[in-house]
């Protein structure tokens, strides 16, 4: 993927065919889990692939993989329709966290994903809860502090501490 990539970044465009034939499904899949709504997610799906089009000289094979790149785009693309679409008032957001357990296939899902699934169980509650929130739905650390009726430090913190935590876990 890493070559096709490549190969974008000098205007191929049959290599970003090959790229977008192998990718779309990953892409649609964040970008549905984080938005949870079809069309919208469509739609995003759509701009980032414009992004990693418009930014694939950007990408270096050397400081990391192509997946997580490409899922650090559709990630941030679905957090920004999300963020824009709350400020329009289309989307309230609410302290509903998914459960990371359901609606994925295990052989649908990376390896990197399982682990971090897995992990993610171990945290202590209220870190879980943020960090679900927080890159799963897009809030901010205001939107977070609000929901968990915390205050903002606090929210950033159980952030922090999450992200060391499964950092940690990794290791």
């Amino acid at each position: 993927m890493s070559e096709l990539l490549q190969s974008c970044a000098i205007g191929d465009r049959g290599a970003f065919r090959r790229f977008y034939d192998i990718s779309a499904r990953y892409v649609f899949g964040i970008v549905l889990g984080i938005l949870r709504d079809r069309e919208m997610a469509n739609d995003v799906a759509q701009e980032t692939f414009v992004r990693i089009w418009k930014r694939a000289d950007q990408f270096d094979a050397k400081f990391g993989n192509p997946l997580a790149w490409i899922g650090s785009i559709a990630r941030n693309c679905a957090i920004d329709r999300l963020r824009s679409e709350r400020a329009r008032g289309f989307v309230e957001f609410t302290d509903e966290v998914p459960d990371i357990r359901l609606g994925s296939d295990p052989a649908d899902m990376t390896i990197d994903s399982m682990v971090i699934r897995r992990l993610m169980q171990d945290l202590r509650p209220e870190y879980q809860r943020a960090l679900m929130l927080c890159y799963f739905q897009g809030y901010t650390y205001k939107e977070l502090a609000s929901v968990l009726d915390i205050p903002v430090g606090t929210a950033k913190s159980w952030v922090r501490r999450g992200l060391a935590a499964l950092k940690e876990a990794m290791q």
